[in-house]
């Protein structure tokens, strides 16, 4: 008997023996049930609360997208990840499941559940292939892991832009980097995805094998099935010139330096970002510089270095050193409670920098008195790109050459002390903030209310015709056909159906 049909029996078999012990209707709830068949198939990759290797399996940054799953586990192989989704799927059980690559999902029950939380942690193989230029990673791994591991090598892949996040959920939605400019999104730098589809079968995606089928995984996220590997272009890495530089004070020079760099850079190997924060009330700015050579021309950054600073540490490195010192993750608040959203900017022009410096303050302001007690931050990061979709190979996500879009980042935490009764207080105030930044970009120019926005920042109610645009019917469609029997309903995130 094959494995598939091996699992089947199984399957049947223990559905009849819980029903028949515990009576009908069965107590033991789609994710119990589910849970105890996946303990008894493949028992030693099953953990249940109270283990270490639980804690790990169900841990996410962000405090909200930590959930107290029934179960956890983690498969090793394609067929480990087939047999689950057949157990998961099977239409006597259909348990809700999540699949957690780096945990760095910014809403909750996107790679979170209460049910069978898969992790993909030991989907960790990174291998470069010299011959074909290729690069293909497990997704299980983190991209700082990446960058050290293939930066030996002198090559690299254009992937995430912050330590700890994971490699699957950024290809599968997008993905900018800081070589976005120059080869496009990550998404446009992927050659194949290997996936397990809901109905458990194992298969090899190009765009020369399933042109529906990439073009879906190129931008729709965990719609079409389970991941386990993506094959990426390689990308050539020397040392590089970057670091972080933070302000306290000349707001106004800063914001004249990034509308220069903005509507004059013209060099794609030189790319920056600036962070606007309230924090406990003391406003600061950082500003990431990063040039894709050990030395940058003359003149790229001058503006920027020549403004007095609190701390500045931009220098020639390697890649993975940079990555370590702009991690950007770090609130130094503990456990904190956060919200995340996008606003879809062309360029940065002063009145639009000045809008945001005034938004963050008088929020932060707001909210610090509302949570005495728990420090607040409040912050809007700008991201000038210069020709991000110059490169754009279509797919999913929408990111025309005609209309450059940038994903401007507004966020707002305060400490987990604060409670739960926090997160509808300041998921408003993300709102608000998008909303009048947006407002002052649209008087200006630089955005549309049409305009769309990238899925892996956008908050959990975006419609998907505001970030997938007339792309919906077609990924409904492809969702369809992919999984019939809607399998991958049972987890969060967009859903096409």
């Amino acid at each position: 008997m094959s494995n598939t049909g091996v699992i089947v029996f199984l399957v049947a078999f223990l559905i009849t023996t819980i029903v028949r012990v515990s009576g009908s209707p069965s107590p033991l709830t789609a994710a119990q049930t589910a849970c105890q068949l996946l303990n008894t198939t493949l028992p030693n990759l099953v953990s249940f609360p109270g283990s270490q290797q639980f804690s790990a399996d169900i841990s996410h940054w962000r405090i909200e997208s930590t959930q107290n799953a029934t179960c956890s586990i983690e498969p090793a192989t394609p067929e480990d990840v087939s047999n689950i989704l057949k157990i998961v799927g099977w239409s006597d059980i259909r348990a809700p499941f999540a699949v957690k690559g780096g945990g760095h999902a910014f809403n909750e029950g996107f790679s979170s559940t209460l049910g069978v939380q898969i992790s993909m942690a030991k989907f960790n193989s990174i291998h470069f292939d010299e011959s074909s230029n290729t690069v293909t990673l497990g997704t299980g791994l983190t991209w700082d892991v990446v960058y050290a591991k293939l930066n030996p090598l002198g090559v690299t892949v254009a992937g995430g832009r912050v330590s700890g996040v994971g490699n699957a959920g950024l290809s599968l939605g997008g993905g900018y980097s800081r070589k976005t400019d120059q080869v496009g999104l990550t998404v446009d730098t992927i050659v194949s995805h290997d996936i397990v589809l809901p109905s458990g079968e194992i298969t090899h995606v190009t765009n020369q094998s399933n042109p529906d089928l990439f073009f879906a995984l190129r931008g729709g996220l965990n719609n079409f099935g389970i991941v386990t590997a993506i094959t990426y272009i390689a990308q050539p890495q020397t040392q590089i010139f970057g670091g972080s530089i933070t302000y306290t004070q000349n707001i106004s020079d800063i914001n004249k330096a990034v509308e220069a760099f903005d509507l004059t850079n013209t060099d794609p190997k030189a790319q920056l970002v600036a962070l606007y924060g309230s924090f406990a009330t003391q406003f600061t700015v950082e500003v990431i510089l990063f040039y894709d050579a050990p030395t940058p021309p003359p003149g790229t950054f001058d503006e920027f270095l020549k403004i007095p600073s609190v701390s500045n540490d931009a220098k020639t490195s390697t890649f993975p050193d940079f990555i370590s010192r702009t991690a950007g993750i770090d609130t130094g608040l503990g456990p904190i409670r956060q919200v995340l959203h996008v606003v879809p900017i062309v360029k940065y022009t002063v009145p639009i920098l000045e809008e945001i410096v005034a938004q963050v303050t008088s929020i932060g302001k707001a909210l610090s008195a509302r949570f005495n007690g728990s420090t607040v931050a409040v912050a809007f990061t700008a991201e000038p790109f210069t020709n991000p979709f110059a490169h754009s190979l279509g797919g999913a996500y929408p990111h025309p050459p005609s209309r450059q879009v940038t994903p401007a980042n507004p966020g707002v935490a305060v400490q987990a002390s604060a409670g739960a009764a926090a997160e509808p207080v300041i998921l408003q105030a993300v709102k608000d903030l998008s909303r009048n930044v947006q407002a002052r970009a649209i008087k200006e120019g630089q955005s549309k209310s049409d305009d769309l926005l990238y899925p892996n920042y956008a908050l959990s109610d975006t419609p998907l015709e505001l970030m997938y645009g007339s792309n919906v019917a077609r990924l409904r469609s492809i969702a369809e056909k992919v999984d019939p029997q809607n399998v991958m309903g049972l987890t969060g995130g967009f859903k096409f159906q």
